[in-house]
C-alpha cells in the first residue's frame, strides 16, 4: 500500500471537516455583517438604551364643555365631554334598565364622578321636560287644598307591627289578653308577648302578677299595665287522674315532683289533700304554696 493512499472512511472524514470549517467561516462573516461594531459596541448600545429610555409622545385627550342631556346623549357626546369609557358603559346600562336622570343633581351619582368633573359639567346639564318628575299642584281645580292620599297611606302607622302603646291608667287582662293586646304594653314586643301567653298555657293561668318575673329576661315594671282578670280562668290539674305527661308539663312539677306523685298514687293510693304532698321527698313548703292554686284532689 502506498503511503499517500487513503481509505474511503478517511476521505469521508476530510470532507466532513471541510464542510464544518466552511460553516464556521460563513457564520463569522454573517455575524460581522449584522453587528459591525462587535460585541463590545453592542453591549455599549444596550447599556445606553437602558440608561436613557425613549418616551413616545401621545396625543392628550381633549375635553369639551357644552350643554347636554344625560338621558339622550350618545357615547360620542359623552366621550367628548370627558366621561371615561367605563362611565359611558354605566350610563348606557342604567338607561337600558329604565333608569332616568330626573334632576341635574342625579348626574352626581354616576360612578367615578369627581368634584372637578361636576364643577365643569354641572352647570351644563339640561334635563328635558319629559324626564322630570311630576309635581302635583298645591290646590285642586275647585281651589281646595290638595290632599295627598298616597302620602297618607304610605306614612300611616302600621298598628299591627308597631301597635300604639298604652297610656297612663290603661291596663290589659293578663289571663285574657292575646299577643296583640300584650304588645301595647310599653317595653313588651312580639317575643315577650309570646312568652307571656306560652307560660300562661303551661301554668293554667296566672294567679299573681309576680309570676311574670319567672319568665327569663322579662322587663321590670310591666305589672303596672296589667290586671289578673277573672279567677275562673285558672285551669287546675286533677292530681289523682292526670297522666304522667300532664304532671311533667306543669312548670311547678317537672320530672322529680311528678314522679313522686305518680309513685305515691300507685304505692299508697289517691292523695286526699295538699298536705299529702308534704310526705313526698321533693316537695318544699315553697313548692306546695306555689302549687296549691293549680291542684285539685278528686
Amino acid at each position: 500500500m502506498s503511503y499517500f493512499q487513503t481509505t474511503s472512511s478517511e476521505r469521508r472524514g476530510v470532507v466532513i471537516l471541510g464542510i464544518a470549517l466552511l460553516l464556521v467561516l460563513i457564520v463569522a462573516l454573517v455575524g460581522r455583517w449584522l453587528w459591525p461594531g462587535g460585541s463590545g459596541e453592542t453591549e455599549d448600545a444596550l447599556r445606553r438604551s437602558v440608561a436613557s429610555p425613549r418616551y413616545f409622545a401621545t396625543e392628550e385627550r381633549k375635553m369639551e364643555t357644552f350643554d347636554f342631556d344625560p338621558n339622550e346623549a350618545d357615547s360620542t357626546v359623552l366621550l367628548r365631554l370627558g366621561f371615561a369609557p367605563f362611565q359611558v358603559r354605566g350610563i348606557y346600562k342604567y338607561r337600558a334598565k329604565g333608569g332616568r336622570y330626573h334632576e341635574p343633581a342625579d348626574v352626581q351619582r354616576i360612578p367615578g364622578m369627581t368634584n372637578e368633573m361636576w364643577e365643569r359639567l354641572g352647570p351644563h346639564v339640561r334635563i328635558a321636560h319629559r324626564y322630570r318628575k311630576v309635581t302635583p299642584p298645591a290646590r285642586t281645580q275647585d281651589g281646595e287644598p290638595r290632599v295627598d292620599v298616597y302620602e297618607q297611606l304610605t306614612t300611616q302607622r302600621d298598628t299591627v307591627r308597631y301597635p300604639v302603646k298604652l297610656t297612663a291608667g290603661e291596663v290589659v287582662s293578663l289571663n285574657e289578653a292575646d299577643t296583640a293586646a300584650l304588645k301595647k304594653i310599653p317595653g313588651i314586643g312580639s317575643y315577650y308577648a309570646r312568652q307571656i301567653v306560652r307560660y300562661r298555657e303551661q301554668l293554667g293561668g296566672y294567679v299573681s302578677l309576680a309570676q311574670l318575673q319567672e319568665i327569663e329576661g322579662m322587663p321590670e315594671g310591666v305589672e303596672q299595665w296589667l290586671s289578673l282578670g277573672e279567677p275562673a280562668a285558672i285551669r287546675c290539674i286533677d292530681v289523682n287522674h292526670a297522666s304522667k305527661n300532664q304532671l311533667v308539663r306543669h312548670p311547678y312539677l317537672r320530672v322529680y315532683r311528678a314522679r313522686d306523685i305518680w309513685d305515691y298514687r300507685h304505692n299508697v293510693g289517691p292523695l286526699q289533700s295538699i298536705d299529702d304532698l308534704r310526705r313526698l321527698p321533693n316537695f318544699t313548703d315553697d313548692d306546695i304554696r306555689r302549687l296549691e292554686p293549680y291542684l285539685e284532689f278528686k
